[in-house]
């Protein structure tokens, strides 16, 4: 193979994307390759957050979704090379989405570069009112035959361990230059230690307390619970890539591309009990600070001490087979994908609960004056050993399979032709149809057990609790903590069994008959899509400025299908509370024209203005869609064990989250103005400004609903629950505007920035409490990145800061109060800006040597309730530096 120098300068691919925004046919903005490798980014999401307007949203440290704008995962529109992708779903916490991709499990080493389209045009696929995120892979006919290795060690600082990844990829093509394959591999394993501490606010009313009346309508922090979450996780992916190209007028395109990520978690928890207790207050040392207590001791109290396992194991897939037929000037190009994200638990979550009785052990806490903005408490610990494993005796062992699946069968076939026709002095340049026909489905399962069972022979001990966390576990966070012991896994997976039904405690879904609890947290979901659209592009002038454009239509017609299991209360013929389940389907149909208008006009030869109007949608979530009523996995427990006797626990929670089958799609009417001045040597200056108004918004809903709950002795016991259902509540407006600018100066000293100024506002039309207004999720007022950088010879560094504001984090918006941004039940983010680091030195014309550091100010993102002196959780996974070689040939 010739040899080829495809390694690529920081700024080399800063102007890459600086080229493909140029070239764009609307409003957008790319990272490449090289600079994906660049930058101090783990996956595609970390790669993306200098783009402008969007925001990441981390889990456990690593970059997992992306906002666009404002808007949230939810919101963005993902595909790969053009075909759409199915979702994995998140069955870490039991919590759902359902149009959220998962970035993290795509690697940045085998992407050739990812566009963010913020006006769309009638071609697209549907779905992103926040945006149009295109995946691309390589071409092998597109470039010269490359052979490109990296090998690179990972240095987990919070977990003090280091992880190997490696990457090799290549392409070749015939001498003839019609045949072409690549592929390539990639391989990363992480450790990783992540710390959580979490607190909940409540006011105290007269029946919270008998004697502690100096506490009434005072807040309080509700159970105060620290979490260590220790993280083994490994990803593989594959990519593949199959060119041919016999004739001009002809090719074949084949792209594959696989990704296996497995997650071996082990989250230790300790919880102080606190609501409930607050008579067992010592009134002497209680601080109470603008009505709220910030510390104290409680003279008797109670603590659990709960372990969770599981192994999560996610497979993304996906196939797509193309054409490019040119035949009496049409060009045709027909194209068909399968894809499949599954997202299964290896091992079960296991839920292993230790808790002492009621008013044993005094615990002390003291949340500071200024938690939130430094990340820190400053006390809180029980005068009770907790190293000791017999101080806190077992309560219950819970089990919860779960398996989830979807794919996406997705057919597109569009046509091409260029046209030579004028009207009125606007020029008709080329016609472009086309129709998508998509099946998505999903099929999620999900047991409960409670039924755990020593094997014969065997007994508790204090072995089975004899796990010390590390000496470090949040010696950040809390500044007067202390160590405790937790569940061994290897003892009570060996020790264990499912009473009855399963030989081990790792079954699957499939492996366990389903109750009618399991059926009401199971559902289906299928859509059958169809699509069709039509596009003209034009080219005119005004005086002596020229212009191009883009006017489309697209329509798309969506009929859902949703399988679930309602179960209610009823009485039978004896008097008895039994519970009754019913399977239904249930249909929803809706039908959207949705037309968009794109105008570049060439001010000169290097200032670009772009207008744009358009219609998009954005479909509901598939877990908002499930026909189900779910409640808190703790409150089925406790009942099932207890009865009736557990209505008498203050901590109780009598809440449950359902859904809505006949939800309409988010619709937004959207304005977009960009100004891009490209400079003539190096770099760009741009400015947008944005507006979005999104129709039929959803939002939680909230009723109380009797509910059946199962008893161990096989009676049912009916329950008053809170239930929250997602509606089509209300509006959104959403204005904003994007600053980019890329400059070099000639001693190699240049600069990246964006900068992102969004503001919005919800009015939400509910007929018994009228019109309001509110925050939304995800919308910071400012976010920026700056990314300096120095090149010289073979040398190169590059800093990247990035910030955002606060911003609302709440899942949705109680609409039969009066949620507003002062709300003290609303969460908020702190703003939190975060520096990274990337050099490399090409000691050779190929090899180069590189370092990257994250966070390298370990900051620590936090959250509050309602004003930043109510601390709610604060996060803390530390900084990562990555090290190795590249070679590229």
């Amino acid at each position: 193979m010739e040899t080829i120098v495809v390694t690529g300068t920081f700024a080399g691919s800063l102007d890459r994307s600086i080229h493909v925004k140029r070239e764009g046919e609307s409003i957008s903005d790319a990272v490449v390759a090289a600079d994906i490798g660049k930058l101090p980014a783990v996956n595609v999401a970390e790669a993306l957050q200098r783009v402008p307007g969007v925001t990441i949203v981390r889990e456990a440290g690593e970059g997992q979704f992306i906002s666009v704008r404002g808007l949230g995962p939810n919101f963005q529109s993902v595909t790969l090379n053009g075909m759409p992708l199915a979702y994995n779903e998140n069955i870490r916490t039991s919590g759902q989405s359902g149009r959220q991709f998962r970035f993290r499990v795509l690697p940045a080493d085998l992407i050739d570069g990812v566009v963010v389209s913020k006006a769309p045009t009638a071609d697209m696929t549907e779905g992103g009112i926040g945006s149009s995120v295109e995946i691309r892979m390589l071409n092998p006919l597109d470039r010269d035959p490359f052979l490109s290795t990296s090998f690179e060690g990972t240095y987990e600082e919070r977990a003090d361990a280091m992880s190997p990844k490696s990457a090799v990829s290549a392409s070749w093509q015939n001498s003839e230059g019609t045949f072409g394959v690549l592929g390539g591999v990639s391989y990363q394993e992480r450790e990783v230690q992540f710390e959580r501490l979490g607190n909940g606010w409540g006011v105290i009313g007269e029946e919270d307390v008998n004697d502690a009346e100096y506490l009434h309508g005072v807040a309080v922090p509700g159970d105060i619970q620290v979490t260590l979450e220790q993280e083994k996780r490994d990803r593989m992916s594959a990519v593949g890539g199959l060119q041919w190209r016999p004739t001009d007028n002809f090719e074949f395109d084949l792209d594959m591309q696989y990704s296996q990520f497995n997650n071996e978690i082990a989250e230790r928890r300790l919880t102080y009990q606190t609501w409930g207790y607050w008579d067992n207050l010592d009134q002497s040392t209680a601080v109470i600070d603008d009505g709220r207590l910030v510390a104290g001791t409680l003279n008797g109290a109670r603590i659990r001490n709960t372990t969770e396992f599981s192994d999560q194991a996610h497979e993304n897939a996906i196939v797509i087979a193309g054409a490019e037929y040119n035949v009496a000037d049409w060009i045709f190009e027909p194209r068909v994908s399968f894809s499949r994200a599954t997202s299964d638990l290896e091992t079960p979550l296991q839920r292993i609960e230790y808790r002492t009785e009621e008013g044993v052990g005094n615990t002390t806490f003291d949340l500071g004056t200024d938690a939130v903005s430094n990340g820190k408490i400053n006390a809180l610990y029980t005068d009770l050993d907790l190293t000791d494993p017999a101080t806190v005796p077992f309560r219950r062992y819970r089990i919860r399979p779960m398996n989830s699946e979807d794919e996406d069968v997705t057919f597109k076939f569009d046509a091409t032709r260029d046209l030579h026709m004028e009207f009125a002095n606007l020029n008709l340049t080329q016609m472009k149809l086309g129709v998508q026909v998509s099946d998505r489905s999903r099929d999620y399962q999900r047991r409960d057990r409670s039924t755990t069972a020593l094997r014969n022979g065997l007994e508790l001990s204090d072995g089975f609790n004899g796990v010390m966390v590390p000496g470090n576990t949040f010696d950040q966070v809390i500044g007067q903590g202390q160590l405790w012991t937790s569940a061994d896994w290897a003892v009570w997976r060996d020790a264990f069994v499912i009473d009855g039904e399963f030989d081990g405690v790792e079954p699957s879904a499939s492996q366990l008959e389903p109750t009618a609890a399991d059926l009401r947290n199971s559902y289906g979901v299928d859509e059958e899509i169809l699509a069709a659209y039509a596009r003209v592009d034009f080219a005119s002038q005004i005086n002596d400025i020229p212009f191009t454009g883009i006017a489309g239509v697209r329509y798309v017609e969506t009929d859902s299908l949703v399988d679930g299991t309602l179960a209610t209360a009823e009485v039978d013929g004896e008097g008895n509370v039994i519970t009754v389940s019913s399977a239904r389907t249930t249909n929803n149909t809706y039908k959207e024209w949705l037309p968009s208008l794109n105008v570049n006009f060439d001010l000169t030869d290097d200032v670009i203005m772009r207008l744009s109007g358009s219609k998009t949608m954005t479909r509901p979530s598939l877990s908002e869609l499930r026909d189900v009523v779910v409640p808190n996995s703790g409150t089925v427990s406790d009942i099932f064990v207890l009865g009736s006797a557990a209505m008498n626990d203050p901590s109780l929670i009598l809440t449950a989250a359902g859904g809505n089958p006949y939800l309409k799609p988010y619709t937004s009417w959207n304005l977009d103005m960009s100004f891009e001045w490209y400079f003539d040597d190096f770099g760009a200056f741009s400015i947008a400004g944005f507006y979005k108004d999104v129709d039929d918004y959803i939002a939680s809903d909230f009723e109380t609903r009797t509910l059946p709950f199962a008893v161990h002795d096989g009676s049912t016991l009916p329950v008053d629950v809170l239930v929250s259902s997602p509606a089509n509540v209300g509006d959104v407006a959403i204005s904003g505007l994007e600053l980019g600018f890329t400059g070099r100066l000639e001693m190699g000293l240049g600069i990246s920035a964006t900068a992102t100024f969004a503001t919005s506002k919800l009015e939400l039309d509910k007929s018994d409490v009228g019109v309001q207004t509110a925050g939304i999720q995800g919308i910071s007022d400012q976010s920026y990145s700056i990314s300096p950088f120095y090149e010289s010879g073979p040398f190169e560094i590059n800093l990247s800061y990035t910030w955002r504001d606060d911003y609302l984090t709440d899942g949705g918006v109680t609409v039969t109060s009066r949620p507003t941004e002062e709300d003290a039940t609303s969460y908020y983010q702190k703003g939190i800006g975060t520096l990274d680091m990337g050099a490399s030195y090409r000691f050779a014309e190929n090899y180069e040597a590189f370092m990257q550091a994250v966070n390298i100010l370990e900051n620590r993102p936090s959250t509050y309730v309602g004003s930043e002196d109510r601390l709610h959780q604060v996060h803390n996974y530390g900084r990562t530096v990555n090290f190795g070689v590249r070679a590229k040939f």
